[in-house]
């Protein structure tokens, strides 16, 4: 999920790398030093060592105020299936136990559920875990023998004394559908305190984002880039500061994401003889597997973390906005 300030940070960085094709660790384009930042000057940038006055160039991105048109969500706003994770775990179901199996060498992903085949069982008849990446068929087994009344488990073997236990394994997918679809407009600022270096500052920035049609965002996805007008702010001339100003619309969608494991168990009713409902299959797993959502729901925010590092690599931000390398 994405929003107007997390867009700007987006557009941060990709002047960041614009600025310096080889890093922030190496020479930007200019020569001189650039410092990049989501939001307005900060009065240390004028009056510390490390300041304008000091051939240092500043780059800010902020949102600019002005209104933008509207755009549509899509119609109904529907979800869709952005992606797709395949299990890597199964079982093995044998003389009514169940054993946790993993495929070779690779990371193990999933979800697991096993239950008691006798519906009328006392307790909980169910029970689901998200295998995570630091798991072993040992711990998967121990988890869902715990969650599971009268559960025990033998190395990666669960079982229920005098009991059938069935289980299945599946893999999960993230869903999301458009809340919003918006124009942002931004303003990224060129600040400095040598009017040539300014020119060529702009030239670089300009001529490369002109070449842009889409930005990455932090969330994996893309912002439409627009280009909308520009001016040269000299209002400050008599401080020796120079200052240009680009707009540029961005549109981005704002999404609600839900992440789902496939299905693995369920109840349902037949229509028997005679009219008569039949029941069959098994309750799905309760309150007391929660923590299958919690995993999930993490998987979220890992993947978008990986997004960031995939687009911008080496990019971070500190406590003032300031584009600093990463970590």
């Amino acid at each position: 999920m994405t929003d107007a300030s997390r867009v700007g940070l987006a557009l941060a960085y990709n002047c960041a790398q614009v600025l310096y094709p080889q890093g922030l660790s190496g020479a930007s384009v200019t020569g001189r030093q650039v410092v990049l930042r989501r939001g307005w000057l900060l009065p240390s940038d004028l009056f510390t060592a490390q300041n304008i006055r000091n051939n240092i160039d500043f780059v800010t991105v902020t949102m600019s105020p002005r209104k933008m048109p509207e755009w549509i969500e899509p119609l109904g706003r529907p979800w869709r299936v952005q992606q797709k994770v395949a299990p890597t775990v199964g079982v093995v179901v044998v003389d009514g136990t169940v054993k946790i199996v993993f495929s070779g060498d690779v990371t193990p992903a999933g979800v697991v559920a096993v239950w008691l085949d006798d519906v009328l069982y006392e307790g909980a008849p169910s029970a689901a875990y998200a295998v995570m990446a630091q798991d072993t068929p040992e711990t998967v087994a121990a988890a869902l023998a715990a969650a599971l009344s009268g559960g025990v488990a033998t190395g990666a073997v669960i079982s229920v004394p005098g009991r059938m236990v069935n289980g299945h394994a599946g893999g999960y997918g993230q869903s999301v559908r458009v809340t919003r679809r918006q124009a942002q407009l931004y303003r990224v600022s060129i600040w400095t305190a040598d009017a040539t270096a300014r020119e060529t500052l702009a030239s670089v920035l300009d001529t490369a984002l002109a070449e842009q049609s889409w930005i990455s965002t932090l969330d994996g996805r893309e912002a439409q880039l627009r280009f909308q007008s520009v001016e040269d702010v000299d209002t400050m001339q008599n401080e020796a500061l120079y200052r240009r100003d680009y707009f540029y619309e961005l549109v981005f969608d704002t999404l609600q994401v839900q992440w789902a494991s496939d299905m693995l168990c369920g109840i349902g009713t037949l229509s028997g003889e005679k009219g008569l409902p039949a029941s069959f299959g098994i309750l799905a797993p309760g309150a007391q597997n929660q923590t299958v959502t919690a995993a999930l729901e993490a998987m979220q925010a890992v993947i978008a973390t990986r997004a960031a590092a995939t687009s911008y690599p080496g990019l971070g931000v500190d406590r003032f906005g300031t584009v600093v390398a990463a970590a």
